[in-house]
């Protein structure tokens, strides 16, 4: 995604591909090994707190310590760093598409459109097909282009530029293997999504407003009101995906993370909704990565976006 901002250089005597992912919080990074028909194998990882000038000043002596210059890296992005929109494919010829769209977006940007890096991706058509749809995502290229300078200067080699809905795509297909029609529920401190997948297709996404501080506060004395809420959100969303698209109904839900209170949320969605819903823990996205509470926020977007590569 966004090609201009990144590029390809020399090789690297280090095997695998480097995923990060930054917040405005902090940083984690991920140096994995694909394996055949399992999960990567996790061979190092970096934590760096603060603010994404700051955190990134710890990249270069962690890539120094594990040798790891020249080695391909792909950045996720965080939420709120990018617009996803999906909208109908301007009728133009292709070197004039990324304009048009651009044009498109631009009362929803908050910024200039001359700063807006552009890219889009065929999406899904519905069961009626009216138009031909497409995934536009558009980022502000004056904030994306120090951070990929940064990683570079660090030693890496900047190949890809990712978002969070195709990282956790990319978990789901690629690491776990999973091909059916999924429900994927992923949450952060504040905020959480709920995406549904099909055969390493993203179709949409919902924003949740409730976060792992909202599933903690719910969770004294059993279920509880917020379990209900998102339990809710999910059948809506799994009846919108069936009746737009025509695929069938979702075969089942995978709840991201640890802790008792992901456990306690996916055991209420199955017996609401009547579809086994599952906690998926990071030793299951990545051989070696720990299960802890600084595993289930961004680890899983640095392991989704390194799991981009081809």
């Amino acid at each position: 995604m966004f090609g201009k901002l990144v590029g390809k250089r020399s090789g690297s005597a280090a095997d695998g591909h480097v995923g990060l992912a930054l917040s405005g919080e902090r940083l984690c990074a991920v140096h994995l090994r694909r394996m055949a028909d399992q999960p990567p194998e996790l061979l190092a990882r970096l934590d760096a707190p603060g603010d994404p000038a700051r955190a990134l000043e710890a990249l270069a002596p962690w890539v120094a310590r594990h040798g790891l210059r020249g080695v391909p890296a792909a950045l996720t992005l965080d939420y709120g760093d990018y617009l996803i929109q999906q909208m109908e494919k301007p009728s133009v010829p292709a070197e004039e598409l990324r304009s048009a769209l651009r044009w498109r977006l631009k009362d929803q940007l908050d910024y200039s459109p001359a700063d807006a890096v552009i890219d889009y991706f065929e999406a899904p058509a519905a069961r009626q097909k009216r138009i031909e749809p497409v995934q536009v995502v558009a980022a502000r290229a004056s904030q994306l282009k120090p951070r990929i300078d940064a990683i570079r200067a660090a030693g890496l080699d900047p190949q890809r530029i990712d978002i969070p809905e195709f990282a956790l795509r990319n978990l789901v297909s690629r690491a776990l293997n999973v091909r059916e029609t999924t429900a994927l529920l992923y949450f952060q401190p504040r905020r959480g999504t709920l995406q549904i997948l099909r055969e390493d297709q993203f179709y949409f996404a919902r924003a949740l407003d409730q976060g792992l501080e909202a599933l903690a506060r719910g969770g004294d004395g059993g279920f509880s009101d917020i379990d209900d809420r998102i339990a809710l959100e999910a059948q809506r969303t799994m009846d919108y995906y069936d009746s737009h698209f025509g695929h069938g109904p979702v075969k089942r839900v995978l709840v991201l993370g640890g802790g008792a209170d992901l456990r306690r949320l996916a055991d209420y969605v199955t017996t609401a909704l009547g579809v086994p819903a599952s906690l998926v823990g990071p030793a299951e996205l990545a051989r070696g990565l720990e299960d802890d509470a600084d595993t289930r926020t961004l680890p899983p977007l640095a392991v989704g976006g390194a799991l981009g590569f081809e």
